[in-house]
């Protein structure tokens, strides 16, 4: 005998939620019913999964173990679904797209609308997520798509990349870096940068701009969004780094920020779209880059004019 889907649902709940009581109630059964399948899981594969621990349970080695392969096997099988509904040419259902903090508030404004033109029958669920954490869910199939900037760990996934964003460098009034119509990334070696969280890429990007400059940015304050990071530098804390996208939304007249380009070669990041390689939606997935590229190259037309040469979105050779 093997275990049914069903009661590797229940084992992966379980290992997820450390409780009997929530994993029941996340997959709709008495708690009582859920055990029951447990201990016939654990009997039938002659290993104990969890330690009966309070206040939650731990997973055993064997069980982490049977856990994840679990997890396999239920994305797999949620795959043979799509494969089929994607042979059928069925467009319905959700669409769990993660995308990462510093693109969401700025690239989507828009999209969702163009999405549902294009797609009626099909709702797309948006999730801010960093990106370790959005890789990570993509691997394991916790949502479908993912939208963020290069790099990352891309073991298991593929998708085409879609346009180079440029950097701008935002100052306060007065700031030395203020001063030059057109920065040269060379300026900014030593400076005092206001940089993201740890954990965000738009801060590992800002750093290794600088690193190509020559030396790492002194900084002692950070910011836990793309809003926070520029009022800091709205405060006189010094200076930061943006992509092109944010600068409608963040830096406006009458705030004393001067905003300037890097010139005709500026720094930048490479934005992509990301999936499951095993994803029998590829095809269909491929046509929503599309989408998301000629997005992006309209983006250009809402970026405020800046001292130097304005800064653009460059879509990626196809």
């Amino acid at each position: 005998m093997v275990p049914t889907l069903r009661q590797l649902e229940y084992i992966v709940a379980l290992a997820d939620t450390g409780q009997f009581v929530e994993a029941a109630r996340q997959c709709a059964v008495s708690q009582p019913a859920l055990s029951k399948q447990v201990r016939e899981v654990e009997e039938m594969l002659g290993v104990q999964l969890f330690e009966r621990s309070r206040p939650k349970v731990i997973v055993t080695a064997a069980g982490q173990e049977i856990v994840r392969r679990a997890r396999q096997l239920l994305l797999e099988a949620q795959e043979l679904v799509n494969a089929a509904g994607a042979f059928a040419g069925e467009r319905q259902g959700t669409v769990r797209l993660g995308v990462i903090p510093t693109i969401a508030p700025y690239g989507l404004a828009g999209l969702l609308v163009k999405l549902r033109r294009l797609f009626p029958e099909v709702a797309f669920a948006i999730q801010e997520l960093q990106t370790e954490v959005l890789t990570k869910q993509l691997q394991t199939g916790a949502i479908d798509l993912g939208l963020l900037a290069r790099p990352f760990d891309d073991h298991g996934l593929s998708g085409p990349d879609l346009i180079v964003e440029p950097f701008v460098l935002v100052a306060p009034t007065g700031h030395p870096l203020s001063v030059p119509e057109v920065i040269d990334t060379k300026e900014i070696t030593g400076a005092s940068l206001i940089l993201m969280e740890d954990g965000h890429c738009l801060r590992d990007q800002a750093i290794d701009v600088c690193r190509v400059a020559g030396t790492p940015p002194a900084t002692s304050v950070t910011a836990a969004s793309v809003a926070t990071l520029v009022r800091m530098v709205e405060s006189g804390l010094g200076a930061t780094l943006l992509p092109a996208s944010a600068l409608s939304a963040e830096v406006r007249k009458g705030q004393g920020l001067i905003a300037r380009s890097f010139g005709d070669s500026p720094p930048g990041r490479t934005l992509t779209l990301q999936w499951r390689s095993t994803s029998p939606n590829a095809s269909w997935f491929l046509k929503i880059g599309e989408v998301l590229r000629e997005h992006y190259l309209e983006l250009n037309e809402t970026i405020p004019d800046v001292a130097g040469p304005k800064p653009s979105m460059q879509a990626v050779d196809k």
